[in-house]
Formats: C-alpha cells, structure tokens, sequence
C-alpha cells in the first residue's frame, strides 16, 4: 500500500456539498459471485439480455467481430467495431452504448456526453454469454467517463491500466481501467468484474460511486523510478477516491496485491488520496476484501467525514494506514469485522514515507463496534474507541509496551465465528460480539440481513440472526433485593478474592430497583461476586449483567465456570462510560448441571472499584 508523492502542489478545491446518490437498479440481475466466501457483494453478473432506451432515445450496439465503424450502429446487425467509434459518437442523455457478450474490445474509449439523473447514458453489454472484455495492455485505462450521469454495468476489464513512462501528475490521474474525471458528477460504476489491472476505478467525479464491482489478482500499474530516481511503484488498487460525496459499496476485492514492488508488496482495497480536491462525506460500506495489501490507505489530502462501516477485512498490513502528507478529521470506523490471517501487521497504523508528518490526533478517527483478530499488537494511538471486540491473540498498544486503556464497551473475547480458518466470518451463538455493541444507523450487516436483531446492535460486520426464546432467570436475588451483605460464606451472592464487597441498601446506587452488589479495592488484587447455578446440561444460556464501574477499571471479568474451575466463557471489559453498562456472555452447559458466574475484576493499585445490578442467567 506505498503510494507515490505527487509531484505538482496542487491547490485542494473546496468539496461541494451534496448528498450521497443512491445506485440505480438497471435491470434485473442474478447474484453470480466471484469468490466463494464473499457475502452478498461483488458483480452480479447477467449473462443474457439486451437493453433499452427510454423514448426519443437510442442503443448503440459494439460488436468487435462483425460490426463495422461505418455501420449506424442501431441494431446488433449493424452495429459498431471499435472503442475508437464509440469515443467519436454524438450521444444524448437517455442513449445506450452496449458491447456483445463473448467478445475482446482491445483499447479505450472516452464519453464526453452527459446524461441526467432521470436519463443517464448507461454503458453495458447485449446478446448471451461472458461479460463483454475491454483490455489495454500497457495503457492507462479502458473507458474514461468524462461527463456527469454516466452509468456503467455488467462490463469486464482485464490487462491494462499499467504503463513505464513514468509516475509523473498525468499519468497517475489517467491510471485506471475505468476513470471518472472531475467532470463526471454522480457517474456510477456497477456489476463489472476487474481482472489482471493496474488500477481498478478512479473516482475523480463529485458524487460518483463504484457499487456492486467484482476486483481480483491486481497487477504493479508502475514499478520504476520517481522523478528523483528513487525507486517506487503505484497500483494493484481496486479503487481510487479523489473527490467528495462518494460511496464506494458492495464490492469484493479479492488480492488486490502484488508482490512486484520494491517495497516487497504493494496495493490494497481503496484509497483515498491526491492533491487536487477534498475527500468529504465518503461512505466505504459493506465490502469484502481478502487477501488485498490493506484495505484503506488515505494518502497526500484532506478529508473529513469518511464513514468506513460493515466491511470484512481479511487482507494483509494495516485495516486503516495513514500517510504523512494526509489530514483527516471526523473519520468513522464502524461495525468492521478485521481479521489478520494472512500476516502480523498492526491493525491500525500511522507510517512515514519519507519524512516525518502530523502526529495522530483524537479527531481523527472514532473506532466503534469493530471486532479485531489477529496475533500481533494493536496500534490505534488516541484516537476515541468503544464497544470493539478484541480476541485474546491481540495485544493493545505496541510491541514495545506501551498500552492504551480500553474505551467504554470495549471487550476481549471470542467472537465465534462460523469457521475462521474458511474464511466464514458470520457470529455464532456463544459470541462475545452478539448484542454487546452501540446502537447502529445501519439497517442491513454485510450479509444483506437486519440489524439489531435480538437485544441489541452486535459488534462487526455481521448481525447474528436468532433472536431466541429465553428460559426463565435461573439466578437468585439477581438484583440484590434479598441479600443484604455479601462475604466468602453467604448466599446465593458470595465473593473470592481479597476485595471488599457488599451491597448498597437503598443507598441510590441501584441499576433497577432498591439495592446493587459491590466489591472495591486499593490494590492489585483479583476479587468477584459469584454465584452457582443449577443449569441444564447441553443447553446454552445467556448471561446479562449491568455494571458500573471506577474509572480506572480496565481488567474486569464477566463469565460462567463450571464448579471446578474450567471456563465455559467470559469477556473482559473496562470501565463504563456513564452510569451502568450491560453486557451479554453466552455459553454452551455441556455436562454440567450446575455453573459458576463470577462477575470481577483486578485492581488497579489506586481505589478501583464495581457496581452490580440486574444479573439473570437464561436459556435460549
């Protein structure tokens, strides 16, 4: 994910605001998946059908094997030969440009006529077949949309948008099989597959978006020397952000990385990068990406406002890199599933390329509801951080040792997947993800399905969907009501450890109710309330508990045991924002007929101390 410097100082443009477009349904079109695992994103790839043209407009058919440039180009009998015609027609909004199915169109093509938003010129394919092929080998791009709603679909782009003339303003900004210029507000890019290129979609239009897009086994665009003969390379990138208002959405990018770089690899998913405009109010939302160099780099701009939400992120280097020359404000990373399979980067990461720049800062970023795992550290700075889900294989801070608290909601824990080492990232029941997070704006996951399914919004990617039947609560005095002391001999409620506990007696300190459960520290020490409950064998339960605590409290422990000391399940937290926090641990009985809940924590060498309330055990 090294990119190159730019070489001009461009002015940055002031962004116009406006709202992002939504992708026009054109069609009908049938799911047709490049990767196995991929979720419901990628091309939907249609194999047969001829478009139409809304009244006083027309189809312009391409056929590379029997049309002929001289042809009117109306019917698929007399239809066009050459990207070249194409580029020298005189289009209308409304018109359709469609390429024939089976058939290698060897070039590029430019369109300079703009449709409107209720008649765009849509650029798509005809007749049966595989998706029509534009390819370039050793240029800058194939189609180059170069006017306002143009809308492209169902087309495959493979072997180009590479070049060796150097990494100079012109051919960076030029570099990629499809490119949308500044010229091309609210264009759109959808259904078409990129294969084998440099560069998949540059984004320069105010508004425009890449939806529903299939990237794969990307290539080095240039591998050489920069202007001051240092040697650099670019490319391997799905797609290019240069502009505000964009969405970038329900796209796979599948190993957009290339080990043909002098930086050892090179590439990633997206980046949002270059001089020449402001990068505001983007939304990155609900792709999949698997084995790509990184999934966002933002690089040499300003930016504000950029939502990355409901992504997987299986790849390799940082989920999110920042480089030197980039100052972002009010980013969003949120609901992300980010696993490191492949290797044992940092999973969010500031690097310098070439001289030193800004440090982070809080405004930065705000990081909530992600789940991380990985088996190396944790690098995310200062910036703002809750209800995120950390396995246990990952450490927070830095390899050096410096660490960083965890924020409000924050957890360790198993997120259960489905099958990690297959790549299913979908939450199974015992998760510490499912219903542990902030509540989301969002109304799909990345699977297509609901959110807020159950009891609340879950932390990642994916909403686990069964909203389960509960059993009756099997705790005694759950709120503390009856128990009005608590030591190592009393029940139901009694406490290991060295911590002093208790309960509050109508002291106002109660979730619910009159009374809560306490338990306090000056030390280091490990102290908890605990309670053993009768449990049917094979059953799995949930475990809720509401908990207010210290602020220095950053090694608390919520979980069931069985009554010799095997842990069934438990998630560590820290301290509570405001007031109480709920939290969820779900677990399988096995042979058990009886459990052990503990809710705890460790001292942090000054006073630290929990509150408890409201804990019930049911079956579901």
């Amino acid at each position: 994910m090294k990119i190159h410097r730019k070489f001009t100082a461009l002015a940055a443009a002031a962004a116009v605001a406006a709202a992002l477009t939504g992708a026009t349904a054109l069609g009908v079109v049938a799911p047709a998946q490049a990767d196995p695992l991929s979720p419901q994103t990628g091309a939907r790839v249609t194999t047969s059908g001829n478009p139409t043209a809304p009244s006083g407009s027309h189809v312009y058919y391409v056929d590379s094997t029997s049309g002929s440039d001289t042809n009117t180009g109306l019917s698929a009998t007399s239809a066009w030969k050459t990207l070249a015609r194409v580029t020298s027609a005189t289009l209308n909004p409304g018109d359709v440009v469609a390429f024939k199915r089976g058939e290698t169109f060897t070039g590029s093509a430019t369109i300079s006529a703009a449709g409107t938003t209720a008649k765009p010129i849509v650029v798509t394919a005809f007749g049966s077949g595989a998706q029509p092929i534009l390819t370039n080998p050793g240029q800058l791009n194939m189609l180059v949309l170069n006017a306002a709603n143009i809308q492209v679909q169902n087309l495959a782009f493979q072997n180009g948008a590479t070049f060796t003339t150097g990494l100079g303003d012109t051919n960076y900004e030029n570099s990629g099989a499809v490119v949308v210029t500044s010229n091309g507000a609210n264009d759109l890019v959808q259904d078409s597959t990129f294969t084998s290129v440099g560069l998949g979609v540059k984004l320069y239009g105010l508004g425009s978006q890449a939806m529903h897009n299939t990237f794969q086994n990307l290539v080095i665009a240039y591998n050489g020397p920069d202007p001051q003969g240092v040697a650099t390379s670019y490319g391997a990138i799905g797609v290019s952000s240069d502009n505000s208002n964009q969405r970038i959405a329900y796209n796979d990018f599948i190993n957009c990385r290339s080990t043909d770089s002098p930086y050892g690899a090179d590439g990633g998913a997206v980046e949002v990068e270059g001089y020449e405009f402001a990068k505001n109010n983007i939304s990155i939302d609900h792709n999949y990406s698997r084995g790509s160099e990184g999934f966002i780099e933002s690089a040499e701009t300003t930016s504000s406002n950029v939502t990355v939400s409901y992504n997987i992120s299986d790849d390799y280097q940082q989920f999110i890199a920042w480089d030197t020359t980039t100052t972002p404000t009010g980013w969003l990373a949120v609901n992300n599933t980010v696993v490191r399979t492949l290797d044992n980067s940092r999973l969010f990461d500031q690097y310098y390329y070439r001289q030193a720049g800004p440090s982070s800062a809080a405004n930065w970023i705000t990081i909530r509801n992600n789940i991380f795992v990985a088996n190396a550290w944790l690098s995310i700075f200062n910036f703002p951080h809750d209800h995120n889900l950390f396995s246990s294989t990952v450490g927070l801070g830095s390899a050096t040792g410096s660490t960083f608290a965890k924020g409000p909601g924050d957890l360790y824990g198993d997120p259960a997947f489905v099958n990690e080492s297959t790549g299913d990232l979908r939450l199974t029941a015992t998760s510490a993800a499912i219903d542990n997070g902030a509540a989301s704006t969002s109304t799909t996951d990345l699977f297509g399905n609901p959110t807020n399914v159950g009891l609340g919004t879950d932390i990642g990617a994916a909403e686990y969907q069964s909203n389960p039947t509960a059993g009756a609560n099997v705790v005694s005095d759950g709120g503390f009501e009856s128990q009005s002391t608590i030591t190592a001999t009393t029940t139901p409620w009694y406490s290991v450890g060295t911590h002093a506990s208790g309960v509050d007696v109508n002291a106002g300190k109660a979730h619910t109710g009159l009374n809560d459960g306490w338990s306090s520290t000056t030390g280091t020490d490990w102290g908890a309330l605990e309670q053993t409950v009768p449990v049917t064998a094979n059953t799995t339960y949930r475990m809720t508990v509401w908990v207010k605590s210290s602020a220095n409290d950053d090694n608390a422990w919520i979980g069931a045991d069985t009554t010799s000391g095997t842990v069934l399940n438990q998630i560590s937290h820290g301290a509570s924002s405001t007031g109480y926090t709920r939290y969820l641990v779900s677990f399988t009985s096995g042979s058990n007929t009886s459990v052990v809940l503990h809710v705890g924590f460790y001292g942090q060498g000054t006073t630290t101390f929990e509150e408890v309330d409201d804990v019930s055990l049911q079956s579901i």
